[in-house]
């Protein structure tokens, strides 16, 4: 009975554990998915059609949802709102060059979360870290269709 009651503890402190560090991780989160949005809405003005406008509208409407559930997350670990910084200004010399960039940090972002997906002690966490792992690499799959868009 008392080992049953032991492993219980060491699961709770685990778990409070992963909370705490799981805290700093979600801010850093919520800012990146932030810049990222306000990113894609800055390359969507040097798109050369209204089809890769669209689309990467679409990816920066994505990526502040992310934000957004990453800060419903946080705010239900911690009781409150996360307050983002002010988010860096976005310049975009290369079209092109800016869509190879995404492709890397939209892989990146794919591998972090799936990590995250795999820590993650509840359903409710783990299904944030999935879905949000599974649109990234929707984005970076997608980005190549950018590519052959011309004006």
């Amino acid at each position: 009975m008392y080992q049953s009651y032991n492993n219980y503890s060491n699961y709770n402190h685990n778990c409070n554990i992963y909370y705490m560090e799981l805290i700093p991780r979600l801010e850093e989160y919520i800012q990146d998915e932030l810049q990222d949005s306000a990113y894609y809405k800055t390359l969507a003005k040097l798109a050369p059609t209204q089809r890769a406008k669209d689309l990467i509208m679409e990816f920066s409407a994505d990526e502040a949802m992310h934000a957004e559930n990453f800060q419903r997350a946080y705010f239900m670990i911690t009781g409150r709102y996360f307050m983002p910084q002010p988010l860096e200004p976005v310049v975009i010399e290369d079209y092109e060059e800016a869509l190879k960039i995404r492709i890397l940090a939209e892989t990146k972002d794919y591998k972090k979360y799936g990590d995250e997906y795999l820590r993650a002690p509840n359903k409710y966490l783990k299904d944030l870290f999935f879905e949000t792992r599974t649109v990234e690499a929707q984005h970076a799959m997608r980005i190549p269709i950018l590519f052959e868009e011309e004006a």
